[in-house]
């Protein structure tokens, strides 16, 4: 394959959507990889191949607002310099959080907005 047909390749293939694995999204949702195997079906976008878990990214990120990694509720109470049982507590009230199972977490960038005052809370 010459150079030119290789630089052509590249550029064909990272113009394709792409999948984000069972790991990476694990990573992104701050929970483990055996919690995304068992809930994968109500996770947006899942694409079994075979035994392969595989999720569309842009999918992903429709449904997270971003590919950011999710904040945990320590992070957040640190954030709003509050403790960390204030946060569980008032989850709800929160802007951008998300409930997965027992997890509690929160989109980075609706949190963000709220912390900036810009009034977005979704």
């Amino acid at each position: 394959m010459t150079q030119n047909q290789l630089q052509h390749s590249e550029i064909s293939i990272s113009a394709f959507p792409s999948f984000l694995s069972d790991k990476e999204v694990a990573d992104l949702l701050v929970v483990t990889l055996e919690w995304v195997r068992a809930h994968a079906t109500e996770i947006p976008g899942i694409e079994r191949l075979g035994s392969y878990y595989r999720f569309r990214s842009t999918m992903i990120e429709q449904w997270l607002g971003s590919l950011d990694r999710l904040l945990e509720a320590e992070q957040v109470a640190a954030l709003l310099k509050v403790p960390t049982s204030w946060v569980y507590t008032n989850a709800n009230e929160l802007p951008g959080v998300l409930r997965l199972g027992r997890y509690v977490r929160f989109r980075p960038n609706v949190i963000r907005h709220f912390l900036s005052g810009s009034g977005v809370a979704q």
